[in-house]
């Protein structure tokens, strides 16, 4: 079965919007984590399409499914100071969820999805 890549995480509400119906600009900063600093940031033309999912407190839990071949950062921000004063956890230790999820189907039926996803909230 096909695979496609996805990155689940979260933007602020208009981001979120502006990503499902295709006029984002600039480069996609997806949020792992509510209130961590850990993003993916993904190139608008390696997005395949995205689903909306609830929204609290100003943010929108998103799927932005990836292009084959697409390319994707992880970064984390903060203080200088603060991550010399923090111990960096191993992640290979702990439990964490991978930053991008594979999911097994057609990409035909992905677009299928996402298209009716956004007739959903248009209509």
């Amino acid at each position: 079965m096909p695979e496609v890549n996805a990155v689940i995480g979260y933007l602020p509400d208009a981001a979120a919007k502006a990503l499902a119906a295709g006029k984002s600009k600039g480069p996609i900063e997806v949020r792992l984590e509510p209130g961590s600093e850990l993003y993916v940031r993904i190139d608008p033309k390696d997005i395949a399409g995205t689903l909306l999912g609830a929204s609290k407190k100003g943010k929108t839990g998103v799927q932005v499914f990836l292009n084959d071949k697409a390319r994707v950062e992880t970064l984390s921000r903060g203080l200088a100071a603060d991550f010399r004063l923090r111990p960096i956890k191993d992640f290979t230790i702990g439990p964490l969820r991978p930053p991008i999820v594979a999911i097994y189907a057609s990409p035909q039926l992905i677009k299928d999805l996402v298209s009716r996803a956004n007739e959903l909230t248009r209509g």
